[in-house]
């Protein structure tokens, strides 16, 4: 339980600090559906992972998010910041049930930090 309770705090801080080197936005919470800030695509993804289908297609949406990012589709990192923080506030045993995880949130976060460049400085949070 506790080892779960620090992956998330981590996880929610390289959210943050992703935002912030490469966004050069400040925010308090990874993600929050209600608020503006969150239009267009990156709110049809979060509708959808909260939708009906609950999570069930979160491994496809992963791929498709990491697609985007490989792609340097522009909002990509946008639409997969929003989208891990969405998946790492969901229990463990929401994700469990879809086999996915916590770590397997961590193990996408830093794809995503290889992929612009700041992998070290995510290293060290995760540290």
């Amino acid at each position: 339980m506790y080892e779960q309770d620090y992956i998330i705090r981590i996880n929610n801080e390289v959210i943050r600090t992703m935002v912030k080197l490469l966004l050069n936005k400040d925010i308090g919470t990874p993600v929050d559906i209600s608020d503006g800030a969150i239009k267009g695509e990156n709110r049809k993804i979060l509708e959808a992972a909260n939708g009906q289908s609950g999570i069930d297609n979160i491994k496809k949406m992963e791929e498709e998010i990491l697609t985007l990012v490989d792609a340097n589709k522009e909002g990509a990192l946008e639409k997969a910041l929003a989208f891990y923080g969405y998946l790492n506030e969901l229990p463990e045993d929401a994700l469990l049930s879809q086999n996915y995880s916590h770590e397997k949130i961590k193990k996408g976060l830093k794809m995503i930090a290889e992929h612009y460049g700041i992998l070290n400085v995510i290293d060290l949070i995760y540290r």
